[in-house]
């Protein structure tokens, strides 16, 4: 950028020379100027440093680990306390007797059987004693003219009379029912029988400290605390250079 400034710086001062036409003097009020056909001027000017503002991350604490007493926890407990153990009664009791009506058997019973004689009955039936048929008969009448008639013969019957069986022989049974006596006999109604009935105890409560966590030491971790730190740096730092101003 400098290099082209000066090229430039050449550049007007040439064109100064030939527009004044090689005659150069002295500025009286204020150094060296170009004459008055020329408009195009630059003047050497200084520049100043340029900087920016950099955020930087710094560590105000460093990470640390902290030994933390934790103190002893302790809690009341309510306890129940046997103060009369329980226990087991044995009770024992007797058989029961009593008298009841029972049902003796003297006899059995018993089956007899009889037979009872077939029965039958008389019926008349008719009984074709010569079957019905037929035969071929001559006939002349009076005009002396013969015919074959072809005459039927009724069967021959007769009434007959039979047994007819109404009821087969069979075979009777007859029970005699069984004969029984009741009678009052002593029997058992329960037999003895033991029982065993469990008495609790009696209890009482009462409080009791109990230690729930004994004391101890934790390890905490404390993590780094850091801090954004603003900081000016240098970018590019200053020299001079040519500005462009109106001519004298």
């Amino acid at each position: 950028m400098r290099l082209n400034l000066s090229y430039a710086l050449v550049s007007v001062v040439l064109s100064c020379l030939l527009a004044a036409a090689g005659d150069v003097s002295l500025a009286t009020a204020g150094g060296f100027g170009c004459g008055s056909a020329v408009k195009d001027c630059y003047e050497k000017v200084s520049l100043p440093d340029t900087y920016a503002s950099v955020a930087r991350e710094v560590v105000v604490q460093s990470a640390r680990t902290e030994v933390v007493r934790e103190p002893v926890v302790v809690m009341t407990r309510v306890e129940r306390l046997e103060i009369v153990p329980g226990r087991w009664q044995r009770d024992v009791f007797p058989a029961q007797y009593g008298s009841v009506e029972r049902s003796v058997l003297l006899r059995p019973a018993s089956v007899s059987y009889s037979v009872a004689p077939a029965q039958y009955r008389a019926v008349h039936e008719t009984v074709v004693v010569r079957p019905g048929s037929w035969r071929w008969e001559r006939q002349i009448d009076r005009h002396g003219r013969e015919t074959m008639c072809r005459v039927s013969i009724p069967a021959e019957t007769r009434v007959v009379r039979r047994q007819v069986m109404v009821a087969a022989e069979k075979r009777i049974a007859h029970t005699t029912p069984a004969v029984y006596q009741t009678v009052r006999q002593e029997v058992e109604l329960a037999p003895q029988r033991v029982k065993h009935t469990y008495i609790p105890g009696s209890f009482a409560y009462a409080e009791r400290r109990v230690v729930v966590r004994a004391a101890q030491d934790r390890l905490v971790s404390h993590p780094a605390v850091t801090s954004v730190v603003h900081q000016k740096v240098l970018v590019q730092k200053g020299g001079t250079s040519w500005r462009r101003t109106s001519g004298f």
